[in-house]
């Protein structure tokens, strides 16, 4: 099984905000997968609020650690077709997270993110929300 979280899940287990998604992730740490989708947005959240260099500093080990997975043609092809399938039933998701779930469904990976409410809005996703808490 491959999973793919979403920007939330990395941001609330870099913080070690919620123990029972840390203790998932880590149980899991070998089928994990980073997007660098995912990689582009924490940069930007680290960038724009500042975050401290312990942040840093564990981020950048996890991207070193986990296997990255580039945003590619058959990717972009996806994502156009969910987009328009969902807009034309005014169902849209976040372009962001649009991008994420195309990357999903071409690795067949399941999703991990607290945000089940856009990601489930998306035919034949597999999401899974290990978090317990709202951060």
């Amino acid at each position: 099984m491959i999973y793919l979280p979403d920007t939330n899940a990395i941001s609330v287990f870099l913080r070690g905000q919620d123990a029972q998604l840390n203790q998932l992730m880590t149980e899991n740490w070998e089928d994990l997968r980073l997007s660098t989708i995912v990689i582009a947005e924490r940069e930007y959240g680290i960038i724009r609020h500042k975050s401290g260099q312990r942040y840093r500093d564990r981020f950048e080990g996890m991207v070193k650690l986990l296997p990255q997975i580039d945003f590619n043609r058959e990717d972009a092809t996806q994502y156009a077709s969910i987009r328009t399938k969902l807009e034309r039933v005014g169902r849209g998701i976040g372009p962001m997270d649009t991008l994420i779930a195309a990357q999903a469904l071409r690795l067949g990976a399941t999703v991990v993110t607290h945000n089940l409410a856009e990601f489930k809005r998306v035919p034949k996703l597999k999401v899974v929300d290990w978090q317990t808490t709202s951060a």
